[in-house]
């Protein structure tokens, strides 16, 4: 009969016990007998515990890693070979826990007979058709990871790095970041380089933000993150000093998001520091730890999570460049660690702290690496490229699961990773998307183009009928449950709306002139109405900022203002007073915007095109008939950035707004014939779509 001591999870030690159970749970002196002389007074059953030492574990880890992938695959068989499994995991164990003589390897001619007889296999060398049975593609060529020992790279894709051989292997398990030792920030060079806020308000920000913001990124386990925090407020202590970088971003993304809706700012009750405007200042301190911590050679998780929250603040603080620069160096650090290809967690509960540990740093690597593919291929419409290949990563989507155990829960059930898990579908799609235009020394005939286009927006809003219940409609009981619901629900309504328009991007600015492409025109004003009317009720509830919020309305500002100037030609179209009434209100929230460079650009760009056009929004006299001069808007908002903002940060990329320059419409027009197209034009538009299937919303104004 098993005891229950042999059957439970091994212990993971440094080394082998020599003592036996029974003394060492008296705490007895044992003379390392078995049976002990102590036992055998006292007629006691005498053992000695069987541990998985780490030494063993790291030093086969290659063929533990190999021998494992076997098992797998024996264990997903229909047939499964007598004996083979028993066998492979009789030399696993030997070589964790160090039994055995170590030459004592499995018998591999006893194990080829099982295999043949089991089988009826051929008589080719059974090293052979071990491999036969690994899945393709599963681990780096072999060539490829013996030139990497020799450049001191890895490619084994073995992260969390807990019981491998590579550089990134931690020397105790105690550690959560990859290679580095404790840091103690009082007395540093850091400290007198960084803003570091006080204790108290530190506390009320990072509490607020797990609970409130993390759904946004999902980019750490909110638990393991806040047992972190306290041990650095109460020691002044960290693990790494690049976990600083991470506690910055996270502090200054908070501010951000807070610091302009006074229901917030009474909730958290800081409002005597957020005087001081911190978020520059926090979003700083996180830079100069990255730099003075040499994140570029000291890789660690810790870097890449500080760098991707940081993209909730960055655009606001109008350091869009930078942070993109640092975003591509990121990338590059989580495929060095090899967090684009985790495997996928075991399906059996934790049992140990180790274990427990490694299942949490696997999620969080699942985390950061979906939000970084959201970040990359959201962002191809303004850099015609992507950074991750679809092709080239096997980490999956982050799980549904609950924070406090990392259990799965069906997707009906609202976790802290269901948005970023809607988002990461919706990103999937764009790379396709830039892909199927053609190479940009040769794009596809436009009428290609345009089918791909209408495509990809079938299948986008394919993804939308499938998103969560509580995602599309109002829960009055979940969201009372749920503090953060509510505005995830608007933030998705607007980044839905808003992906219509990059998918339609590149036809946008030709549609206001050319009747053949008048569905992406009128999908894209009613995506853009979508996201101003809840931008609207966003500022209205006083909630949360999210710099998607601003970014989104100003791009809907700027298409309802190039949609306005393409109506302005009938005097007696309604429509008209309707979008300069929707997008003078939508300048006013703008401008309304405290420490938001962001914002401000935007009221300096749609007051730039409201010159341009020939007169400001509100006036009656409309210099009817004439099309907005796209290079004074450029000039005119080159001045007025100037003045407003007295700004010489990056620069901005004007023809990105609206995709195609006016340049692009020279030469013969198109006959419209020719653009009958495989689209079914009875069908519902965007706008009865789009409130049909988020129910809780509010009907577009009556025009």
């Amino acid at each position: 009969m098993t005891s229950a001591a042999d059957s439970a999870p091994l212990r993971v030690s440094q080394r082998r016990p020599l003592a036996c159970r029974e003394c060492t749970r008296r705490k007895r002196k044992c003379d390392k007998q078995i049976p002990c002389s102590r036992c055998r007074r006292l007629h006691l059953e005498c053992s000695v515990e069987t541990v998985r030492l780490r030494r063993d574990t790291v030093q086969h880890a290659f063929e533990i890693q190999f021998l494992g992938s076997i098992l797998a695959d024996l264990d997903s068989a229909s047939e499964k070979p007598p004996h083979v499994a028993q066998k492979i995991r009789d030399r696993i164990d030997q070589l964790q826990t160090g039994t055995g003589d170590a030459s004592d390897q499995m018998n591999l001619d006893s194990a080829q007979e099982d295999l043949r007889s089991s089988e009826g296999l051929d008589e080719k060398p059974i090293q052979h058709r071990l491999l036969d049975v690994l899945p393709e593609s599963t681990d780096p060529p072999i060539l490829t990871a013996i030139e990497h020992l020799a450049w001191g790279r890895n490619s084994a894709g073995c992260f969390p790095h807990r019981r491998c051989a590579c550089q990134y292997r931690r020397d105790s398990p105690e550690l959560l970041s990859m290679n580095g030792g404790p840091f103690q920030i009082q007395g540093s060079a850091l400290e007198s380089m960084v803003h570091i806020p006080p204790v108290s308000d530190a506390q009320k920000l990072i509490r607020f933000h797990v609970g409130h913001l993390t759904w946004h990124h999902n980019c750490f386990h909110g638990p393991t993150f806040l047992e972190q925090c306290e041990l650095f407020w109460r020691t002044g202590r960290c693990d790494h000093p690049l976990w600083m970088a991470l506690y910055f971003a996270v502090l200054s993304c908070t501010v951000n998001s807070i610091q302009n809706s006074r229901k917030l700012r009474a909730l958290t009750d800081v409002d005597l520091y957020l005087a001081m405007q911190p978020a520059q200042l926090l979003f700083s301190a996180m830079i100069q730890t990255l730099y003075s911590s040499h994140f570029l050679n000291d890789l660690s998780i810790y870097s890449v999570q500080a760098i991707v929250i940081s993209t909730e603040v960055a655009h606001n603080l109008g350091l869009s460049q930078l942070n993109a620069t640092l975003f591509n160096a990121a990338v590059r650090i989580a495929e060095c660690l090899g967090i684009h290809k985790i495997k996928e967690h075991t399906t059996t509960l934790t049992h140990t702290k180790d274990e427990w540990e490694e299942r949490v740093e696997r999620e969080v690597g699942k985390r950061v690496w979906c939000q970084m593919v959201i970040q990359d291929h959201f962002a191809i419409p303004f850099t015609d490229t992507y950074s991750i290949s679809p092709m080239h990563f096997s980490t999956g989507r982050p799980l549904n699961a609950d924070e406090r155990n990392l259990v799965e829960l069906p997707t009906e059930t609202p976790t802290i990773s269901t948005y970023v898990r809607v988002l990461v579908e919706l990103a999937a799609l764009m790379p396709g998307l830039a892909d199927g235009l053609g190479p940009l020394t040769k794009r596809k005939p436009r009428r290609e183009q345009y089918e791909h286009i209408l495509r990809i927006d079938q299948k986008m809003r394919a993804i939308v009928n499938n998103i969560p219940s509580f995602l599309l409609r109002s829960d009055k009981v979940k969201e009372a449950q749920i503090p953060w619901l509510g505005i995830a629900r608007r933030s998705l309504a607007i980044t839905a709306a808003e992906k219509i328009i990059m998918i339609h991007r590149p036809f946008l600015f030709r549609s206001f002139h050319d009747t053949a492409y008048s569905h992406s025109r009128r999908t894209c004003v009613a995506a853009a109405m979508t996201i101003l009317r809840e931008h609207e009720a966003i500022v209205e509830e006083d909630d949360l900022s999210i710099w998607t919020h601003t970014a989104f309305a100003i791009t809907a500002a700027v298409i309802l203002c190039f949609e306005g100037n393409a109506l302005v030609k009938d005097p007696n179209n309604a429509k008209v007073d309707v979008y300069r009434e929707v997008v003078s209100a939508a300048r006013d929230r703008l401008a309304s915007r405290n420490s938001d460079i962001l914002a401000q650009r935007g009221v300096a760009l749609i007051d730039a095109i409201s010159i341009a056009e020939g007169s400001a929004y509100g006036a009656s006299d409309l210099n009817r008939g004439s099309s907005i001069d796209v290079n004074r808007v450029f000039a005119n908002f080159s001045t007025l950035s100037r003045s407003n903002l007295n700004a010489s940060a990056e620069d901005i990329i004007f023809g990105k707004i609206l995709g195609e320059s006016p340049e692009g419409r020279t030469g013969s027009a198109i006959d419209p014939e020719e653009m009958q197209l495989a689209w079914n034009q009875e069908e519902v538009d965007f706008d009865s779509w789009f409130n049909e299937v988020f129910h809780n919303f509010q009907g577009p104004p009556s025009l």
